[in-house]
């Protein structure tokens, strides 16, 4: 037996093994992408780890049912807040007084 033969029976038992195997015949070794096309995909298991549940805000609550008077204690001390600052000066300044209007005067 030749080389060449022996050759051509392993290239024939290498096809039949990757037909037998489930794999890719690349006598070449060319590259495919067919490491690629057999990962997993990631967007399932991306979207499966946050849960798709909606959070109710207090301020829906408040809309939906304006009765009941809840009050916001963030909301609350933001606005005292804010209220302290304006006393000090520090509050946001009123329409058309910010910075650019006073950099086109100059």
């Amino acid at each position: 037996m030749s080389t060449t033969q022996a050759t051509s029976k392993l290239a024939l038992i290498n096809k039949i093994s990757t037909a037998i195997f489930g794999n890719v015949y690349n006598p070449q070794g060319i590259r495919t992408g067919n490491k690629i096309l057999r990962q997993r995909l990631v967007g399932p298991t991306i979207n499966s780890y946050y849960p798709n549940v909606k959070q109710i805000k207090l301020r829906e609550i408040t809309k939906m049912v304006p009765e009941m008077n809840l009050i916001d204690q963030g909301e609350k001390t933001r606005l005292e807040d804010l209220a302290e600052r304006k006393k000090r000066g520090k509050g946001p300044p009123k329409k058309g007084q910010g910075r650019r209007s006073t950099l086109k005067k100059k």
